[in-house]
């Protein structure tokens, strides 16, 4: 079983202090608010019917990168804004960046072809 997860904010070590809320990760659905749960959702159950030995779960370090890597996880997805905020290390697996567009409309096919392709 491989194991990712879904980086939604900036890490801290990128001189931001300021966090983003769990508005993207609510039931809610109202102008963007709950994009996040609904693109997990829809990667979520797209993981189940290809029957792909693959789970990924939200981030709950508030992007610690350290912890993160201390997890172990196989690959690291990043939502939009984070490709310039991500400092790339040795240590830290495979990352995917999903486009802005496939964010805000839950489409999954790009990275379900990346994790097809070079995690399976």
């Amino acid at each position: 079983m491989k194991h990712g997860i879904l980086i939604y904010q900036v890490p801290a070590m990128t001189d931001r202090t300021i966090f983003a809320e769990d508005y993207d990760f609510t039931d809610f659905s109202f102008l963007g608010i709950g994009k996040g749960k609904r693109y997990l959702d829809t990667l979520k159950a797209e993981l189940v019917k290809l029957d792909y030995p693959v789970s990924v779960v939200k981030d709950d370090t508030r992007a610690d990168l350290e912890e993160i890597i201390s997890r172990q996880y196989d690959f690291v997805i990043c939502t939009p804004g984070l490709q310039k905020k991500i400092i790339l290390k040795d240590k830290l697996p495979q990352i995917f960046f999903i486009d802005s567009l496939d964010y805000h409309n839950s489409l999954i096919s790009k990275i379900i072809s990346n994790i097809k392709n070079d995690v399976l």
